[in-house]
């Protein structure tokens, strides 16, 4: 039952007996109670659905904001060439993994790419490192 359903309910229910004990005092109980369930419907529908909308904005901006973060991730992440380029360029193998694990990687660990990075200078340590953060 959502938020909508919930408030008509509710204030059904508590407008029904608003409705009645007012009813009462004015000679007509049952003609109270069915104005006070109407009135207590719509307004606690009224109230719910404002709570759904929120929820929903909530969600959706959520969604956006998870969905702008996996992009800068992606732009971020390493991928074979940075790879290869930072092995040529003489940077230190400790350096290149903990790149690899601070940007993450898009990288191809296929057998054909292994034997291309061994070839251009990657070290195993360094692979292993490609496999283990491949994070997309």
């Amino acid at each position: 039952m959502n938020s909508t359903q919930k408030g008509a309910v509710l204030g059904g229910a508590g407008g029904a007996g608003l409705g009645a004990i007012v009813g009462k005092q004015l000679g007509n109980t049952g003609a109270g109670a069915a104005i006070g369930a109407l009135a207590g419907t719509a307004t606690g529908a009224l109230a719910g659905n404002a709570k759904d909308e929120a929820d929903r904005r909530e969600s959706y901006a959520r969604q956006a904001s998870y969905e702008r973060n996996q992009r800068v991730r992606e732009q971020k992440a390493m991928d074979n060439r940075d790879v290869v380029d930072m092995a040529a360029g003489g940077v230190a193998d400790h350096r290149i993994i903990a790149t690899i694990k601070d940007r993450g990687g898009k990288f191809d660990t296929s057998p054909k790419a292994i034997i291309y990075l061994n070839k251009y200078g990657v070290s195993d340590q360094v692979i292993e490192a490609m496999q283990t953060n491949n994070s997309y």
